[in-house]
């Protein structure tokens, strides 16, 4: 498969915005497409985790959530408020399908068969830190097989360098493309939201 930068994916995305394509729209692609891929390669039924950050990858991971909660029992853990508008959105629709969210791990929470990595998404770069940190470290004690939407959290992909804490993904659902330092050793799946067009040549 052939890689691209954080750059390239950005400038695709900023292509699509341009043409009239908007944040929200390319959300819920991404999120459809990474339920499709998650069951595809996983099956359905299952008991499902989903951690969701503050980002447009935790909005992401709200929409995967909704998509999923149709054929598997999920569960959304939340442990920082959404800050950006399409993340709010998505987690509003979530709530009002009923579907479980926590901001913390409940001590009583079902043993899951499925870990979906929202947290953070590729722009972000440093180590981890505070709440996200410790939330890494509890997913990697977590049974189950763990899936990062994009890029498992821990991987700064602008310096090419991964945190010790980092998500041990068993998969990483690569929106559009994978991308450059995506080489780490797990399974990488594609989801294609329509930014083929897009893309730089």
């Amino acid at each position: 498969m052939d890689h691209i930068s954080v750059q390239e994916m950005r400038n695709a995305e900023e292509r699509a915005f341009a043409s009239g394509i908007t944040v929200l729209e390319l959300m819920e692609r991404a999120g459809a497409e990474c339920a499709k891929l998650i069951e595809k390669n996983m099956g359905t039924g299952a008991r499902i985790i989903v951690f969701c950050g503050p980002g447009n990858n935790g909005g992401d991971g709200l929409v995967c959530a909704r998509y999923l909660q149709e054929k598997n029992e999920v569960v959304v853990i939340l442990p920082i408020e959404p800050k950006t508008e399409a993340a709010k959105v998505n987690l509003e629709k979530a709530k009002k399908l009923g579907i479980m969210i926590e901001s913390e791990i409940p001590n009583e929470i079902f043993k899951p068969d499925i870990i979906v990595d929202a947290l953070l998404g590729i722009g972000t770069s440093g180590p981890l830190r505070g709440k996200i940190k410790d939330f890494c470290k509890a997913i990697n004690l977590l049974p189950g097989k763990k899936i990062s939407i994009d890029m498992k959290t821990g991987m700064d992909l602008v310096h090419n360098k991964l945190d010790g804490d980092s998500v041990k993904a068993d998969a990483v659902i690569c929106i559009h493309a994978p991308k450059a330092g995506q080489n780490s050793g797990e399974e990488l799946w594609v989801a294609d939201i329509g930014l083929g067009k897009f893309a730089i040549e």
